[in-house]
């Protein structure tokens, strides 16, 4: 009877630890942002939880709960901070998130608010433009367009859309999109539609000298038509369709005094919480219903879980920080060409902690340095290829991208590196690399091939 118990005792220890290693989980992996979106939804749906202004001080709680706590937080450490510098933590957040983009359909009904055309005209237009697919372009045939506007004629509600700006909306492809941006009075119109209509595979293949010809031209005409061509945007709608990019919050921030590195966990963005006195002493109250009591526990226990999850969080980040940054001394000197590489799992053994927890810290998670903001995860840099014989000397996959992007932004652009080259250089400066790990490097960083980037007569 005794093994018995003791077997449940176990078993529903460990359930009960179950919910609150997942919520320890989810906090960690989480960026500032996302954070401060769950505490906010734990707020909302918990009475016992509460805001603290800048100059409260934590509620007390009952001997028997602080016991309970005091258990909890052998797992933890740190501790759960708001905005140390005062003000309203919460409100300052939402005021650094970026205003909402502009609606086309809005954009547009400014548009015509401003012109003298009838309502019915407004209308028509209006309707086509809802229309628009994501790019703003119009694919929808005529006999479907006079279907949805009805009987009326279309054509000059579409021309009354292509005159708005941004121009080339309601064109029916992106090369139409291109050309409505052009005045047909411009001298250069027919030699830029020849080039959109008939010589874009050749250029895609940076066959400028082959156009040229073919259009009777100079080969520096065919680069300066093309420098006007830069210019168009085939998707005119796009730029509408784009949504705000959430606000980039360092986690970390470093601090470098007399050699000594310091990293810092910034958590002011996030609000300062506490457990509501009132409902302490409704649970301490012996008058108070039993099921009240009991359903009010529950929920300060969760509000207990979620402070030690944010202190766990804390606690990880600064350990997880120092320890990358410390590895990475060099960078914090010379910048991404000098980071070395680095395995989370190194950072998992020095530290005892699982990779995986290592991976969850890091995770969206960045540091504010002297150079800039970097994500964190630029500093794990795998070194994969080079396992027990790594050296302190070797260089990492950032370090050999930085020197890529270097060496092309320096070539000549009337004989572009090749890849080949590119490993020449760097093996002549003491990296050893495949020429098929340069070419991935090279895409990576979004770098056209030799062959693409080669310029032609007077086409910077």
């Amino acid at each position: 009877m005794k093994l018995h118990q003791q077997f449940s005792q176990r078993a529903e220890q460990r359930l009960a630890m179950m919910p609150k290693m997942l919520q320890s989980i989810e906090v960690l992996q989480l960026a500032t942002v996302e954070l401060v979106q769950l505490i906010e939804a734990e707020l909302e749906q918990n009475e016992t939880l509460e805001l603290l202004q800048p100059t409260d001080e934590p509620s007390e709680i009952p001997e028997e709960d602080r016991r309970e706590e005091r258990a909890d937080d052998l797992e933890y450490e740190g501790g759960v901070r708001g905005d140390s510098e005062g003000g309203d933590a919460k409100r300052a957040m939402l005021e650094s998130l970026p205003a909402r983009g502009e609606d086309l359909a809005e954009h547009l009904r400014m548009q015509m608010a401003l012109g003298s055309w009838s309502e019915d005209l407004v209308q028509q237009v209006l309707v086509l433009a809802e229309l628009l697919d994501e790019r703003g372009l119009l694919t929808a045939s005529d006999a479907e367009l006079r279907e949805v506007i009805g009987a009326e004629p279309f054509e000059e509600a579409l021309s009354v859309l292509q005159s708005l700006e941004p121009r080339g909306l309601g064109a029916r492809s992106p090369i139409d999109a291109m050309l409505l941006q052009i005045s047909v009075d411009d001298p250069d119109y027919a030699a830029i539609a020849s080039i959109l209509t008939e010589h874009l595979e050749a250029l895609a293949k940076n066959k400028v000298p082959e156009v040229a010809r073919a259009m009777g031209l100079e080969v520096g005409e065919v680069c300066f038509l093309l420098e006007q061509i830069r210019e168009l945007d085939p998707h005119p709608g796009s730029q509408f369709q784009t949504e705000a990019a959430a606000p980039i919050r360092p986690e970390l921030r470093v601090i470098q005094e007399h050699g000594r590195i310091e990293v810092q966990v910034d958590d002011g963005s996030l609000p300062a919480l506490g457990i509501s006195g009132d409902y302490q002493d409704l649970v301490g109250d012996k008058a108070t219903e039993p099921e009240t009591r009991s359903y009010l526990r529950k929920k300060m226990q969760s509000a207990r879980d979620l402070m030690a999850a944010l202190r766990h969080r804390k606690a990880t980040l600064a350990r997880v920080g120092a320890a990358v940054l410390e590895h990475q001394r060099a960078f914090l000197q010379h910048g991404k060409s000098a980071i070395r590489p680095l395995k989370m799992a190194d950072i998992a053994e020095q530290l005892d902690l699982h990779t995986s927890t290592v991976s969850r810290a890091i995770a969206g998670k960045y540091v504010q340095t002297d150079l800039g903001i970097f994500p964190l995860r630029d500093f794990f840099d795998g070194a994969r290829a080079r396992g027990k014989q790594q050296t302190a000397g070797e260089e990492g996959r950032l370090a050999i991208k930085e020197r890529i992007k270097g060496m092309v932004a320096g070539e000549d652009s009337r004989t572009p590196l090749s890849d080949d080259e590119l490993v020449k250089r760097l093996g002549a400066a003491g990296v050893r690399v495949a020429r098929r790990t340069v070419t991935k490097y090279r895409k990576e960083l979004e770098i056209p091939s030799s062959w693409q980037r080669r310029r032609f007569g007077t086409e910077s």
